[in-house]
């Protein structure tokens, strides 16, 4: 006579699977995350060695951050830094990030589903032209590396990678806020707009409260006050994230 299995021993079947699916999942879960930090890694490298490319072929000078494609405001759109490096790397999706929770940012001007990649949930294009910018970033540009070079009257210039005294220490591009809340922000060239195009903007000016963003003549050789205060930038990223207020610095965050 064949004997079955007792709802006993079932029981304690299903209790054991259980508490072998609690133990092996979340090291699972910390492996796959591994996993995309290597491949996130891997598109930096990837993103400086293209960087070392280009500055081979422009006298060791770096591209600026973004400039307005008719040299006055963003009606045309902007040529953005991964545009410029996109004929190097020949692949759009290393400029998103593997842990970016929302598959990065969209161009600030973008044309129906963004060459169908679509955009994150809460942002929308300012003007219905297509930017020269990978469709979907999720690194943000040291604006002292990459400045703020928008138009020919623009103080701010375009540097040489030879007046960077500690390479190893300075840092070109950051992970960039997933928040689009804390990129929508306003100028008068341009108007009120989620900017993804900027870089982040790391130091106040003397009166300790102003970004430096090197688009006046004002800002250029006056006093720094310091580095944006690590306090400022949590309490800014609160802010933001309720959308009530907005700053250039926080694309790092």
């Amino acid at each position: 006579m064949r004997k079955a299995f007792t709802l006993i021993e079932l029981l304690v079947v299903i209790a054991i699977i259980a508490i072998l699916a609690a133990i092996l999942f979340p090291v699972f879960a910390q492996a796959k995350m591994a996993a995309k930090k290597t491949q996130d890694l891997s598109n930096m490298k990837q993103i400086g060695t293209s960087t070392q490319i280009y500055l081979a072929d422009y006298d060791d000078v770096y591209m600026s951050a973004y400039y307005y494609n008719n040299d006055n405001n963003s009606n045309n759109g902007y040529t953005h830094w991964t545009g410029m490096l996109q004929p190097y790397t020949k692949n759009l999706d290393i400029f998103k990030s593997t842990v970016d929770p929302t598959g990065g940012l969209a161009p600030t001007n973008y044309i129906g589903n963004n060459n169908g990649y679509g955009a994150p949930a809460g942002q929308v294009p300012q003007n219905a032209v297509q930017d020269n910018q990978a469709p979907r970033v999720s690194y943000s540009a040291n604006a002292m590396i990459m400045p703020r070079k928008r138009r020919t009257i623009d103080p701010m210039n375009v540097i040489g990678s030879t007046v960077i005294d500690d390479v190893a220490g300075v840092i070109m591009l950051a992970p960039q806020t997933h928040y689009p809340s804390c990129i929508n922000d306003g100028s008068a060239a341009s108007g009120i707009a989620f900017k993804s195009h900027r870089p982040a903007n790391g130091l106040l000016l003397a009166d300790g409260t102003t970004k430096f963003q090197g688009e006046v003549a004002t800002e250029i050789g006056n006093a720094f006050y310091r580095a944006v205060p690590k306090a400022r930038v949590i309490a800014d990223l609160a802010a933001c994230k309720a959308g009530t207020l907005s700053t250039a610095y926080s694309h790092l965050v």
